[in-house]
């Protein structure tokens, strides 16, 4: 289900959940990018206010989370028309504490959940252990080593020189 995100909302949301270590937005960014990539949501964040310089930008940024910024309207109203415009909004979980906001998703359907719950869940998921792949990792990773090709000959009772059986 793709997640979108009140990005200044979160972030007072974390806030409150943790007073003596507030994120900042690249925190905040990271954070969403570790929960989306183990639960392999797609997630939009959108802030209030014009998007900053390149590099400051770069350092908001995360894997698996776009990051758009609400320029010269609020990020409410970037969240209302993004629920709007979206086709399948049903399956939006939307994030954000805003009455505004939560009206919009009530209005199309979509999930919508408070920040404060939806920071409390992702730290509850980031907390937990990854699961364990039951493929092994060569599988994903591919062969290390310079003689793997040799041992999978003889794993395989192929002859090196005859390249046969």
């Amino acid at each position: 289900m793709p997640v979108l995100i009140d990005g200044n909302n979160l972030l007072f949301a974390a806030l409150d959940a943790d007073p003596e270590r507030p994120p900042s937005r690249s925190v905040l960014c990271l954070r969403l990018g570790q929960w989306a990539r183990r639960t392999g949501e797609k997630v939009t964040v959108v802030f209030d206010g014009p998007t900053p310089p390149e590099g400051l930008a770069k350092q908001t940024s995360a894997p698996a989370v776009d990051v758009a910024y609400s320029e010269s309207v609020t990020a409410d109203e970037v969240l209302a028309e993004l629920i709007e415009e979206d086709t399948a909004a049903r399956r939006l979980v939307v994030v954000s504490s805003d009455r505004e906001v939560a009206r919009a998703a009530r209005r199309r359907k979509a999930k919508s959940i408070r920040s404060e719950a939806f920071w409390a869940a992702l730290l509850r998921e980031l907390a937990r252990p990854m699961p364990r792949s039951l493929e092994p990792r060569e599988k994903t990773e591919g062969l290390s080593g310079e003689d793997q090709a040799e041992r999978w000959m003889r794993e395989l009772g192929l002859d090196a020189d005859r390249n046969s059986l």
